[in-house]
């Protein structure tokens, strides 16, 4: 498996038509005042049912963190470290009634990750490296901004399977993503495996007769059911993994003469039905609503499970300049009159940016201006976050500069608390 094979090949391309897309509607939308008002409203709805349905998920569901499940936890920002997030998502589970699945979406600026109980119980049932796989599924939705993307080109679903071939590119590159991360391809395959055939019995399937599943059950239906879904099925998730690792597997191709034979029998069927529709909708008067009705219902379907709310909210000049390492950014931050006690959404300074980059020049440049070594985000303290990243010459700047170890933040962590240590030496020790 090879990291420059990860990404999916069609993603960037159909990420760049969609973009074109929603931009020309965009356009429209703000030359008409109409198209913003209508804009606006389905906007609205879509932001209700998000947070409704997330405050749900952050109400009622488990959160994995230091004192709840801390081995999954643990695991959690081992994997988020190691590819390279900033920040390791805030990860929930929540009863499925024996649905498999998750989900990445963010919450008032916070990424989330979301586990379906039946999913999470496989790290009780000797599948840790599959919970691994789709844990790193999703934190590699995070990872790649799968989440912000599709709120930019969100217009993009109303034109016909455009969206939906974009979502399919993604989950091939998350899976690919998922797969590399924990180095076992079989346990990536097994892992999507059970979300056809579910927990219990899908070690017991057969691999090479479901992914000739993509042959055999080949037709112009089979084929418009995954076209107009966001995932691809799966039998080709898994061979696309095989092919990834290079297993050596007998590939699978679909029908391409079913397809198009029955396709052309739908189509002149759903022609004659949509001609007829026309006629009778027209004589009765309600054919601009049904198509009003239908544009908000494909609207919500498409954005239902991304939030819309960007992640860079709040952020400054400073702190992006802060997480980059840009010291002349820094400077004409200042001196352009930002302070480094100004705090984005997340409560979190242009220091704390400096930690979540894990750029030790510039946290000592911040910290020789004047700011405060004992900050802290919405969570958790600079030191603290520092130890999290095992970050060694981070933590020890902090430390010089007065930042206090006994010192715990929002979610009453100290550094002893992070390895279970005792002493500021026993921390450093961990760290690298």
């Amino acid at each position: 498996m090879q990291s420059s094979q990860i990404q999916s090949s069609r993603e960037t391309l159909y990420f760049i038509i969609s973009l074109l897309f929603s931009i020309l509607i965009y356009i429209a939308a703000i030359v008409s005042v109409v198209g913003i008002a209508i804009a606006l409203l389905v906007a609205a709805f879509i932001v209700y049912i998000q947070l409704m349905m997330l405050g749900s998920i952050r109400g009622n569901g488990v959160r994995i963190h230091q004192n709840q499940f801390p081995e999954i936890y643990a695991r959690t920002q081992q994997l988020a470290r190691d590819m390279g997030l900033a920040k390791t998502p805030d990860i929930f589970v929540v009863q499925s009634e024996g649905a498999l699945n998750a989900f990445a979406t963010r919450f008032l600026g916070r990424d989330m990750v979301v586990l379906y109980s039946e999913v999470f119980e496989l790290a009780r049932e000797q599948g840790q490296d599959e919970l691994d796989f789709i844990i790193a599924h999703e934190l590699a939705h995070v990872k790649r901004r799968h989440v912000w993307k599709n709120l930019l080109i969100l217009p993009a679903g109303f034109i016909p399977f455009l969206s939906q071939a974009y979502s399919r590119s993604c989950e091939y590159t998350c899976d690919r993503h998922a797969a590399y991360m924990i180095q076992n391809p079989a346990a990536a395959k097994r892992a999507l495996t059970l979300l056809g055939m579910g927990k219990g019995m899908y070690k017991e399937v057969n691999e090479d007769a479901y992914v000739q599943q993509i042959e055999t059950e080949s037709n112009a239906i089979v084929w418009l059911a995954e076209v107009l879904s966001t995932h691809p099925r799966i039998p080709k998730r898994v061979q696309a993994i095989s092919q990834f690792a290079q297993t050596g597997e007998r590939p699978y191709f679909p029908n391409t003469g079913k397809i198009i034979g029955g396709m052309a029998i739908i189509t002149a069927v759903v022609g004659a039905i949509y001609i007829g529709s026309i006629v009778l909708l027209t004589t009765s008067g309600v054919l601009l609503g049904g198509l009003f009705a239908n544009a908000l219902d494909t609207s919500f379907s498409e954005g239902y499970e991304e939030s819309l709310f960007d992640e860079t909210l709040g952020e400054t000049l400073l702190m992006t300049a802060a997480y980059n390492g840009d010291i002349a950014g820094i400077d004409q931050a200042l001196a352009g009159g930002e302070s480094m006690s100004d705090k984005d959404i997340d409560e979190a300074d242009a220091l704390m940016y400096a930690v979540y980059g894990q750029e030790p020049a510039t946290v000592n440049y911040l910290l020789e201006q004047g700011a405060d070594p004992n900050t802290s985000d919405a969570s958790s303290t600079a030191l603290v976050n520092a130890v999290y990243y095992g970050d060694r010459e981070v933590a020890e700047l902090l430390l010089e500069y007065g930042a206090d170890p006994e010192q715990a933040g929002p979610d009453g962590m100290t550094i002893y608390d992070v390895y279970g240590n005792e002493t500021i030496e026993e921390v450093l020790d961990e760290l690298y």
